[in-house]
């Protein structure tokens, strides 16, 4: 856990996403959750330690399950975008089951407390922003385009820091299965560039702390994307071969051995996805 701005705390330690905390003079607001449930309890047991207070909400950055499965764990409220609750809420039990066996086959040593476990569902919800009061103390929490449905950012501008979630992830390919609108996605990527945030502190969802700059090649990676689904569709293919783009997308980043085949899937369900939105897009006449 690190300070990085007086009263914000920080880890990019656990495994899963980022996380952070946000210390108000009577409690604290909880940014996402360690995915694995023995993570969730030790940040929770520092972030009491470490303030003296207790933690008043917990704000996810999206409906992603790596960030529902430990945030039962921070005893507090759940507070998310709706598109993110509605997005959790049809997860089925056998797509948990997917998630569990995926984080067991990583982590064998927390097998016995993920056996049978689904996230919790966020408990608060709203739809374009929110602001969190608690005595003199005050955060807003927004919904963004993202990589996601319900994606959100918090500014905090006191301390120009950024906590955005998976809208930006640092030396990974972005999340891209489940983006809703990939060309609004890209317009908020722009927006981080501009001046107001040439200084800002950005918490990105997975990866080390950055800033502004780190965003450009994320919307390389994003507008090739496109063109290159754009060009498959053009085609005619109804399954067209994606394997030559994964490989091109793959180089954008230097992925550890280990995860390469984790990671290779990822980046062909957002082709997949992005396929599927350009198509619907060029069908709609859009």
């Amino acid at each position: 856990m690190k300070e990085i701005a007086p009263n914000i705390y920080v880890s990019t330690d656990y495994p899963g996403v980022n996380v952070g905390a946000i210390v108000l003079p009577e409690g604290v607001i909880a940014v996402d959750a360690p995915t694995l449930p023995q993570d969730a309890r030790a940040w929770r047991e520092q972030l009491v330690a470490a303030t003296g207070v207790p933690i008043l909400y917990v704000v996810l950055m999206d409906g992603h399950a790596d960030r529902l499965l430990g945030a039962g764990f921070l005893e507090a409220p759940i507070v998310a975008v709706r598109a993110a609750y509605e997005r959790a809420s049809g997860y089925t039990d056998g797509f948990w089951r997917g998630v569990v066996e995926g984080w067991v086959r990583r982590y064998p040593h927390a097998a016995d407390d993920l056996v049978g476990m689904r996230g919790a569902l966020p408990e608060i919800m709203f739809t374009n922003d929110l602001t969190l009061h608690k005595g003199a103390g005050e955060i807003t929490v927004q919904q963004v385009p993202g990589s996601a449905p319900g994606s959100a950012w918090i500014h905090v501008p006191e301390q120009d820091v950024l906590f955005v979630g998976d809208t930006v992830v640092v030396d990974r390919p972005p999340f891209l299965a489940a983006v809703p609108d990939s060309k609004a996605f890209l317009e908020t990527l722009s927006v981080l560039r501009r001046t107001r945030f040439s200084k800002t502190v950005i918490v990105p969802g997975r990866g080390p702390i950055c800033g502004q700059n780190d965003t450009k090649i994320l919307s390389q990676y994003l507008a090739l994307a496109r063109r290159r689904m754009r060009s498959l569709y053009a085609t005619g293919q109804t399954r067209p071969d994606l394997a030559p783009a994964v490989t091109e997308l793959m180089s954008y980043f230097s992925i550890p051995a280990d995860e390469h085949d984790l990671v290779q899937r990822q980046v062909k369900a957002g082709l997949d996805r992005l396929y599927e939105e350009l198509r619907g897009d060029e069908d709609g006449g859009r």
